[in-house]
């Protein structure tokens, strides 16, 4: 498996005091990476009996919890093969079952940006 784009997301995350007034903002990284598959083999390891469908946008992607615990989406809607169908070709894999939906989405939507994340990084 070829593992293309690793997208570092900034997560910004506003601090409450208990009355409402914000203490301050929090900013962390996020790791999200393509994964293209050389071979049908390559599909990535999942847990057991751990799909869930997600909703993006009135879409329902697939998503499955990897070894890693990560989460992986494969699929553009949610009468999909399984992860390790030699049909499924390519999964975005990120830190939450949204997280991961949503970058999907985003993805096939907008065709010409997974070409150059995947372009990108050959």
């Amino acid at each position: 498996m070829v593992c293309y784009g690793i997208r570092n997301c900034r997560m910004r995350r506003q601090v409450r005091r208990d009355r409402g007034g914000c203490v301050g903002v929090t900013e962390r990284t996020v790791q999200i990476e393509i994964l293209v598959a050389d071979c049908p083999e390559d599909a990535p390891e999942v847990e057991a009996n751990s799909r869930v469908d997600v909703a993006v946008n009135g879409q329902m992607y697939p998503t499955a919890r990897l070894d890693d615990g990560r989460y992986v989406a494969w699929w553009f809607e949610a009468a999909a093969p399984a992860p390790d169908d030699s049909i499924t070709t390519e999964w975005v894999a990120a830190p939450t079952r949204y997280l991961a939906a949503a970058t999907l989405s985003e993805l096939w939507e907008d065709p010409a940006a997974f070409d150059s994340l995947v372009s990108a990084n050959c």
